[in-house]
């Protein structure tokens, strides 16, 4: 949890819902102006199953892990992917690594060496994306430390 200010006031809450407010309008804004552009008109439950189906497809386990790490570090090889992810098998990370690939989210460079090595990195769609969920971690992470804040008061 953040500390409050100086003053000792808590988090300006308020300012903080307004700015979540105003992120949310404008993001609707941005749909709306992305289908009105493509000419399509989302259709209820159909469009809603198969969002969730390329979000499980590209966010599965492990994937959101592979994402951080290239964010944390934006070119790394294979041993060094596999060294950052405890708990992940070389077999899993490089299944995770085509389906990232084949998503346009990372990019797979060969160098030309004795021996030859791989760089993984992340694509402008794989930085968009990290970008894009920045604001959503955020504001789960905001009203996480709310909450914190009011069970605390109420102890």
């Amino acid at each position: 949890m953040t500390a409050p200010p100086s003053g000792g006031r808590g988090p300006p809450w308020d300012d903080i819902d307004q700015c979540f407010r105003e992120f949310r309008e404008s993001a609707v804004r941005l749909v709306e102006r992305v289908n009105d552009l493509m000419s399509t008109v989302p259709t209820g439950p159909t469009d809603a199953r198969k969002d969730v189906r390329l979000v499980r497809s590209v966010f599965g386990k492990w994937s959101m892990e592979v994402l951080v790490a290239l964010h944390g570090s934006p070119s790394a090889g294979f041993e060094e992917l596999r060294r950052s992810l405890p708990g992940i098998s070389p077999r899993v990370l490089s299944l995770k690594l085509k389906g990232l690939e084949q998503h346009g989210m990372i990019r797979r460079e060969i160098i030309d060496a004795r021996p030859p090595r791989v760089r993984y990195t992340l694509t402008d769609r794989g930085w968009t994306v990290a970008w894009l969920s920045d604001p959503v971690l955020l504001f789960l992470e905001q009203t996480e430390a709310r909450e914190n804040d009011a069970r605390g008061a109420r102890s």
